[in-house]
Protein backbone atom coordinates (compact mmCIF):
# COMPACT_ATOMS: atom_id res chain seq x y z
CA UNK A 1 0.00 0.00 0.00
CA UNK A 2 1.57 3.40 -0.81
CA UNK A 3 1.61 6.31 1.90
CA UNK A 4 0.31 9.38 1.22
CA UNK A 5 3.42 11.15 0.97
CA UNK A 6 4.01 9.20 -2.03
CA UNK A 7 2.59 12.33 -4.07
CA UNK A 8 5.82 13.90 -3.23
CA UNK A 9 9.07 12.72 -4.81
CA UNK A 10 11.67 11.55 -2.41
CA UNK A 11 15.41 12.71 -3.48
CA UNK A 12 18.04 10.41 -1.87
CA UNK A 13 21.51 11.68 -1.53
CA UNK A 14 24.25 9.33 -0.41
CA UNK A 15 28.60 9.26 -0.12
CA UNK A 16 28.37 5.77 -1.33
CA UNK A 17 26.45 4.22 -4.16
CA UNK A 18 25.71 0.72 -1.98
CA UNK A 19 24.23 3.38 0.73
CA UNK A 20 22.36 5.20 -2.02
CA UNK A 21 20.91 1.71 -3.18
CA UNK A 22 20.20 0.17 -0.06
CA UNK A 23 17.57 3.23 1.02
CA UNK A 24 16.06 3.80 -2.65
CA UNK A 25 15.40 -0.38 -2.55
CA UNK A 26 13.99 0.31 1.03
CA UNK A 27 11.98 3.17 0.34
CA UNK A 28 10.42 1.45 -2.86
CA UNK A 29 8.55 -0.76 -0.74
CA UNK A 30 6.60 2.65 0.04
CA UNK A 31 6.70 4.89 -2.57
CA UNK A 32 6.78 5.23 -6.11
CA UNK A 33 8.47 8.59 -6.85
CA UNK A 34 12.55 8.37 -5.28
CA UNK A 35 14.94 10.26 -7.40
CA UNK A 36 18.79 9.04 -6.31
CA UNK A 37 21.41 12.22 -7.01
CA UNK A 38 25.06 12.75 -5.98
CA UNK A 39 26.29 15.94 -4.04
CA UNK A 40 27.52 17.75 -7.30
CA UNK A 41 23.95 17.30 -8.16
CA UNK A 42 22.14 18.31 -4.93
CA UNK A 43 21.21 21.77 -5.12
CA UNK A 44 20.50 21.41 -8.79
CA UNK A 45 18.09 18.56 -8.33
CA UNK A 46 15.98 20.44 -5.14
CA UNK A 47 15.33 23.25 -7.51
CA UNK A 48 13.72 21.36 -10.38
CA UNK A 49 11.27 19.19 -7.61
CA UNK A 50 10.12 22.04 -5.28
CA UNK A 51 8.14 19.95 -3.75
CA UNK A 52 10.74 17.03 -2.58
CA UNK A 53 11.31 15.29 0.94
CA UNK A 54 14.96 14.83 1.25
CA UNK A 55 17.18 11.92 2.50
CA UNK A 56 20.83 11.97 3.10
CA UNK A 57 22.88 9.35 4.07
CA UNK A 58 26.25 10.23 5.32
CA UNK A 59 29.55 7.67 6.93
CA UNK A 60 29.29 10.55 9.74
CA UNK A 61 28.21 14.41 10.07
CA UNK A 62 30.98 16.41 8.05
CA UNK A 63 31.17 19.87 6.08
CA UNK A 64 28.90 18.41 3.23
CA UNK A 65 26.17 17.08 5.35
CA UNK A 66 26.24 20.74 7.02
CA UNK A 67 25.60 22.50 3.52
CA UNK A 68 22.87 19.99 2.73
CA UNK A 69 21.29 20.70 6.17
CA UNK A 70 21.58 24.22 5.45
CA UNK A 71 20.19 24.20 2.14
CA UNK A 72 17.01 22.31 2.96
CA UNK A 73 16.49 24.32 5.39
CA UNK A 74 16.54 27.38 3.40
CA UNK A 75 14.22 25.54 1.10
CA UNK A 76 12.05 24.53 3.75
CA UNK A 77 12.28 20.98 2.53
CA UNK A 78 11.81 17.90 4.98
CA UNK A 79 14.98 16.44 5.64
CA UNK A 80 15.85 12.70 6.90
CA UNK A 81 19.47 12.63 7.88
CA UNK A 82 21.32 8.70 8.54
CA UNK A 83 24.81 8.36 9.67
CA UNK A 84 26.40 5.39 9.93
CA UNK A 85 27.79 6.53 13.46
CA UNK A 86 26.53 9.07 15.45
CA UNK A 87 28.80 10.90 18.26
CA UNK A 88 28.74 13.30 20.27
CA UNK A 89 31.68 15.25 18.38
CA UNK A 90 29.57 14.48 15.06
CA UNK A 91 26.37 15.87 16.19
CA UNK A 92 28.17 18.88 17.63
CA UNK A 93 29.34 19.82 14.13
CA UNK A 94 26.10 19.86 12.89
CA UNK A 95 23.39 22.59 12.97
CA UNK A 96 20.74 22.29 16.05
CA UNK A 97 18.25 20.21 14.78
CA UNK A 98 15.09 21.76 14.86
CA UNK A 99 14.18 21.14 11.21
CA UNK A 100 15.20 17.72 10.44
CA UNK A 101 15.15 13.95 11.16
CA UNK A 102 18.85 12.66 12.39
CA UNK A 103 18.95 8.64 12.50
CA UNK A 104 21.63 6.31 12.90
CA UNK A 105 22.15 3.57 9.83
CA UNK A 106 19.92 0.72 10.84
CA UNK A 107 19.38 -1.34 7.83
CA UNK A 108 15.88 -2.66 9.48
CA UNK A 109 14.73 0.79 10.15
CA UNK A 110 10.99 2.02 8.70
CA UNK A 111 11.86 5.50 6.72
CA UNK A 112 7.95 6.08 6.80
CA UNK A 113 7.42 7.37 10.02
CA UNK A 114 10.50 8.98 9.96
CA UNK A 115 9.56 10.88 6.33
CA UNK A 116 6.32 11.76 8.29
CA UNK A 117 8.23 13.51 11.43
CA UNK A 118 10.86 15.74 9.21
CA UNK A 119 7.27 16.87 7.29
CA UNK A 120 5.09 17.59 10.45
CA UNK A 121 8.89 19.59 12.01
CA UNK A 122 9.14 21.34 8.56
CA UNK A 123 5.23 22.49 8.86
CA UNK A 124 5.09 23.14 11.81
CA UNK A 125 8.48 25.45 11.50
CA UNK A 126 6.88 27.11 8.83
CA UNK A 127 4.16 27.76 11.10
CA UNK A 128 6.08 29.15 13.86
CA UNK A 129 8.43 31.30 11.25
CA UNK A 130 4.88 32.87 9.87
CA UNK A 131 3.81 33.65 13.47
CA UNK A 132 7.32 35.26 14.41
CA UNK A 133 6.99 37.51 11.19
CA UNK A 134 3.43 38.19 11.95
CA UNK A 135 4.41 39.95 15.45
CA UNK A 136 7.88 41.39 14.20
CA UNK A 137 5.59 43.43 11.50
CA UNK A 138 3.01 44.21 14.17
CA UNK A 139 5.59 45.18 16.59
CA UNK A 140 7.11 47.87 13.96
CA UNK A 141 3.48 48.83 13.30
CA UNK A 142 2.98 49.56 16.93
CA UNK A 143 6.34 51.76 17.35
CA UNK A 144 4.93 53.86 13.87
CA UNK A 145 1.58 54.30 15.78
CA UNK A 146 3.24 55.35 19.31
CA UNK A 147 6.07 57.41 17.55
CA UNK A 148 3.10 58.84 15.34
CA UNK A 149 1.10 59.32 18.56
CA UNK A 150 3.81 61.02 20.81
CA UNK A 151 4.51 64.10 17.33
CA UNK A 152 0.97 64.58 17.58
CA UNK A 153 0.87 64.99 21.31
CA UNK A 154 3.50 67.13 21.41
CA UNK A 155 2.47 69.36 18.42
CA UNK A 156 -0.90 69.92 19.62
CA UNK A 157 -0.81 69.72 23.39
CA UNK A 158 -3.34 66.76 23.40
CA UNK A 159 -3.37 63.91 25.54
CA UNK A 160 -2.25 60.26 24.54
CA UNK A 161 -5.94 59.11 24.27
CA UNK A 162 -6.89 62.60 22.00
CA UNK A 163 -4.30 61.17 20.06
CA UNK A 164 -5.35 58.19 19.66
CA UNK A 165 -8.91 58.70 18.58
CA UNK A 166 -7.66 61.25 16.07
CA UNK A 167 -5.38 58.78 14.21
CA UNK A 168 -8.09 56.27 14.76
CA UNK A 169 -10.88 58.57 13.36
CA UNK A 170 -8.45 59.47 10.19
CA UNK A 171 -7.45 55.72 9.63
CA UNK A 172 -11.44 54.94 9.70
CA UNK A 173 -12.45 57.64 7.54
CA UNK A 174 -9.56 56.98 4.90
CA UNK A 175 -10.04 53.61 4.65
CA UNK A 176 -6.46 53.20 5.61
CA UNK A 177 -4.84 51.14 8.26
CA UNK A 178 -3.93 52.43 11.62
CA UNK A 179 -0.28 52.01 10.73
CA UNK A 180 -0.74 53.48 7.35
CA UNK A 181 -1.90 56.65 8.56
CA UNK A 182 1.11 56.71 11.50
CA UNK A 183 3.24 56.18 8.24
CA UNK A 184 1.74 59.42 6.66
CA UNK A 185 1.39 61.42 9.42
CA UNK A 186 4.96 60.67 9.90
CA UNK A 187 6.06 60.96 6.50
CA UNK A 188 4.57 64.72 6.80
CA UNK A 189 6.20 65.61 9.71
CA UNK A 190 8.98 65.25 8.68
CA UNK A 191 8.80 66.81 4.83
CA UNK A 192 7.68 70.24 6.84
CA UNK A 193 10.74 69.95 9.24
Amino acid sequence: MKQKLSQNPIVICCDRLDQQAQLATQLAKDYDNIITCQLSNFEKMLEREPDALVVVGWQRACAEVKLMIEFCSLKNRPLVIILDGINVNDINRLPEFVDYVLLSNERTLSLGPWLEHACQLRTTLDLLQQKITALETNLQERKVIEKAKGMLMKLHQVDEDSAYKAMRKTAMQSSQSLAQVARNLLQTLEALQ
